[in-house]
């Protein structure tokens, strides 16, 4: 990982987060071009046992290997938080290393969405199949159907449903019990382009190991990976972008040159970042801090995206969870560890979240006025999922999680599990990546902007009284769960449940369109090709360029950008990529 004597290369990566190494990887494919990948964080992501360990995922926050970034969560009149950190993956495989594994694409009418921003080739029917591309699938153990092998067959990272560990089939049982008590569907396919029910994770995990981009870069002598090295400002040249400067892992400062093309993949909010610091970005802003514009480019930093969540735990009969488990020092976790460390067996196999559920909640929704006005105003058409995507994504956890709630203290007996309510299609759109200073080491100001359009508040709040109707009152579930944890929620009062939310919120850690693409540059930072506006042999490829959010994780999203980007830049050069 020592600075290269080689200065130049046929392609520059900035940035080797999850989409960047998916870029390197497929433009490596041929052995004679040569591709250097500038990473801020970690070369070696495989020797270290809490990012490769399933279980071990939690502790990842605030880690060294975490930016960690300081983030304006909310901004409204009457409330305002600004939190720190944000979780964000400073490693090579980016948040890869660090995210919570689930497997996911989207719904297909969200991607069409995507069409008056990038055309018909980013429709659903268009970037299906690469969705597929990255992954191979398994199913070792056949408890699932055979024709669920479409999802993947030939991509370099191995993808498996969840351990379904011994240790939680009651708490599994139960909750599928209430699930269908109360009238709502189960699944096990999510990936054709429709979601709705109760589904069994697919999971970037295999064997009992983490999944991660890097494993694109496996075995690819010319790739050349360069980290702990922060990006400094792109080299432009008479409107062309021809290199990157950076500050190496000595302090020094060093000028690379690519031959081709420079591809940014720094993430959604070092990647606007990196782009204002090289003149290209809001001109007012620019001239704030000195820097001179090459492109008078309004989005950058803009149109920032993200899901809202509301995290909340229920205590649990003894027995139903794995807080003894995971947690807790004595004789349980002893042998979970004992047996992952011979067997490569036992719950540290597991991410923790073997079932997701996908709901619609127009029942009650419909009984919101002021939902009912914003549906009227919308042509009659439901705006928070207007070609019948789910509402949200609701994630189980048989245990204290403490990486959505970090204010709230462990607690110290018992077993727990908490509910993660994820708003999919937020109406808040406002979010925004701004420069603090001209120094390419300080981080940017963020501010995702949550809850800025009232009706968000409202969607999350009968969001949460709907799950919780199904635990609380759901075949199975009512039976083993017990009191809010750490102390009751206000369900029966809007005004007590709004406030709640305000206060108790995260982020889903799903940030996306800081450099969205679109059609002209008076609305947006890149082409359809992913080409930035203006400036001649620059792309961005990563979540920065996503334009409508996807209704679920972004994981397998950002992976779908890297495929299809990369194979948009070999369709740009036909002498080193003959089909």
């Amino acid at each position: 990982m020592a600075v290269p004597v080689q200065t130049e290369f046929d392609f520059i990566v900035v940035g080797g987060g999850t989409a960047g190494c998916v870029v390197a990887g497929r433009l490596a494919e041929n052995p004679d071009v040569k591709v250097l990948v500038i990473e801020a964080g970690i070369g070696n992501p495989a020797d270290v046992d809490a990012i490769t360990t399933p279980a071990r995922a939690f502790e990842l926050r605030d880690s060294k290997y975490d930016w960690a970034y300081k983030t304006g969560m909310i901004d409204r009149p009457e409330y305002t938080r600004i939190e720190k950190p944000n979780t964000r993956g400073k490693t090579l495989g980016g948040s890869s290393c660090l995210n919570y594994y689930t497997w996911i694409p989207g719904s297909a009418a969200t991607f069409d969405d995507w069409a008056p921003f990038g055309g018909d080739e980013w429709t659903w029917k268009n970037i299906q199949n690469y969705f597929y591309k990255p992954v191979t699938y398994h199913d070792d153990a056949k408890l699932f159907r055979p024709e669920l092998k479409y999802i993947g067959q030939d991509g370099p990272l191995p993808v498996s449903h969840s351990d379904l560990i011994p240790e939680v089939e009651g708490f599994r049982d139960a909750l599928t019990k209430a699930w269908v008590s109360k009238g709502h569907e189960l699944t096990d396919d999510v990936h054709n382009g429709t979601m709705r029910g109760l589904w069994k994770c697919l999971n970037s995990i295999y064997d009992g190991k983490r999944s991660s981009s890097w494993m694109y870069l496996t075995g690819k002598s010319n790739v050349t990976v360069i980290a702990k090295t922060n990006s400094k400002r792109l080299v432009i040249e008479n409107g062309k972008a021809v290199g990157v400067e950076v500050i190496g892992p000595d302090g020094q400062d060093y000028t690379f040159k690519a031959k081709h093309e420079v591809i940014v993949s720094s993430g959604v909010y070092e990647s606007p970042k990196l782009l204002m610091l090289s003149g290209i970005g809001p001109k007012a802003a620019l001239a704030r801090f000195g820097i001179e514009t090459v492109v008078d480019s309004a989005h950058v930093g803009q149109n920032l995206l993200d899901h809202p969540i509301l995290p909340h735990v229920f205590k649990l009969k003894d027995g139903y969870g794995l807080d003894n488990t995971l947690l807790r020092a004595g004789l349980q976790k002893d042998a979970a560890v004992s047996s992952y460390r011979w067997k490569n067996k036992g719950p540290l196999t597991s991410g923790l979240l073997e079932l997701v559920g996908l709901p619609r909640i127009d029942e009650r929704l419909e009984k919101i006025p002021e939902y009912v006005a914003a549906k009227e105003a919308n042509g009659g058409l439901d705006p928070f999922g207007p070609g019948g995507q789910p509402h949200f994504e609701i994630d189980f956890v048989p245990m204290f999680s403490d990486a959505f709630q970090w204010h709230i203290p462990a607690p110290p007996q018992g077993e727990y599990m908490t509910v993660i309510v994820d708003l999919l299609r937020p109406l808040s759109k406002s979010g925004t990546v701004e420069l603090n200073s001209a120094n390419p080491l300080e981080q940017a100001k963020i501010n995702l902007n949550f809850f800025a359009e009232d009706l968000d508040i409202v969607a999350m709040r009968e969001g949460v009284r709907w799950v919780d109707d199904v635990l609380l009152t759901g075949e199975g579930m009512k039976d083993i769960i017990e009191e809010d944890y750490p102390w009751a929620m206000p369900r029966n009062s809007d005004e007590a449940m709004n406030k709640l939310i305000l206060e108790r919120s995260q982020t889903g850690f799903h940030p996306c369109g800081s450099a969205r693409m679109a059609k002209d540059l008076s609305e947006g930072v890149v082409d359809s090709k992913l080409r930035v506006f203006g400036v001649e042999s620059l792309r961005v490829i990563d979540a920065s360029v996503i334009p409508v959010i996807p209704d679920c994780r972004i994981q397998n999203s950002v992976y779908m950008i890297g495929e299809k980007g990369a194979d948009m830049i070999k369709a740009a050069y036909p002498e080193l990529y003959a089909a």
